[in-house]
């Protein structure tokens, strides 16, 4: 086997101190470009590969960055994470990702020293997240939200509000009186933000928002199906708004086994653009979230501030746009 080079021997051969050469790894102030130059030719030539684990003991950079998120069976995560891989390839940091019991997983990457920092998609447990937020802010390890944001955290998130009040104008210009909102749980702010901002446009426009249904899914295909009886018994909607797309294909996909037409006998409307959106028949007229962008932005502000920068504003909100397309009977635009 070949022999392990050691970082006592990266700094003999280039003429500097140890202190110096792990500096040069930890990518820290104060060292001279010349001398940056010289260390990292020694590695090269040296072979020498640090050892990320004893790095990370010892006080220094691991390199690594914790991805925290809720399910990573959405659709929703898979162009999330390819934001984030791209940049951190770019930047020379590892994405650790930890999806089931991700909390308890957290305190254990925090306790073994596993990440310099962390992205958390939280949604539901404030109060889990909030110790963990304090456990990472005892240790000074910096974090980034995406979406739901605590206030006083730093946050990447979309215009929930201003994409459902896009939506809501939109139904108006149609003319629609009897309509539906399928939200998702109770205690998730994204729909909760829907909501509230699909109410405040419908009553931009003129239109009482009380007079608006709401139902509640848990955002799955199979909600957005199941809950169709009980909202065509309550009275035949003209439209639905549903929270997410996934609900809104459930409701397609029953509507079909019941030869109820769309849009003909009923207008539908998802959220997020999921990439199945602008296939499925009739296509669905949604609002889109620009999740690549947000795991960019995200990794980008990160390693921001691992590297000790300041950021210039500490919530980034991303616009939603309305995507027309042909299940609210519209023409399809050009998106």
């Amino acid at each position: 086997m070949k022999r392990q080079i050691t970082i006592e021997e990266v700094a003999k051969h280039c003429g500097v101190s140890r202190a110096t050469v792990s500096r040069v790894l930890n990518k820290e102030p104060r060292v001279r470009p010349s001398t940056i130059a010289k260390v990292e030719k020694a590695i090269q030539e040296l072979g020498y590969n640090p050892n990320i684990h004893a790095r990370a003991l010892s006080g220094g950079s691991t390199k690594t960055i914790a991805v925290l998120l809720p399910g990573t069976w959405r659709d929703y995560y898979n162009p999330l994470l390819k934001g984030m891989d791209e940049v951190s390839a770019r930047r020379g940091y590892y994405l650790l990702i930890r999806s089931y019991n991700y909390l308890s997983e957290a305190h254990r990457i925090l306790q073994e020293k596993r990440a310099d920092g962390f992205i958390i998609r939280n949604m539901d447990q404030p109060e889990e997240h909030r110790k963990l937020f304090r456990k990472l802010e005892q240790q000074g390890i910096p974090f980034i939200l995406i979406g739901n944001p605590f206030p006083q955290y730093p946050s990447i998130h979309i215009d929930n509000v201003g994409g459902a009040r896009a939506m809501a104008h939109h139904f108006s210009r149609h003319g629609f009186k009897q309509i539906v909102f399928l939200a998702g749980p109770e205690t998730n702010i994204d729909s909760n933000d829907r909501y509230y901002g699909f109410r405040l446009g419908l009553a931009e426009c003129g239109f009482d928002p009380d007079r608006v249904r709401i139902f509640r899914g848990d955002y799955s295909i199979e909600s957005g199906s199941s809950l169709m009886p009980e909202i065509l018994s309550s009275g035949k909607p003209e439209a639905i708004f549903a929270a997410n797309d996934r609900m809104a294909l459930g409701i397609l996909q029953y509507c079909r086994t019941q030869g109820i037409r769309i849009p003909n006998d009923l207008a539908l409307a998802g959220f997020d653009d999921t990439f199945f959106s602008q296939y499925i028949h009739p296509s669905l007229t949604t609002v889109r979230q620009p999740i690549l962008e947000m795991g960019s932005l995200a990794m980008e502000k990160l390693i921001q501030l691992i590297e000790g920068h300041p950021l210039a504003s500490p919530h980034v909100i991303l616009p939603a746009p309305l995507i027309v397309r042909e299940s609210c009977g519209c023409a399809p635009t050009q998106n």
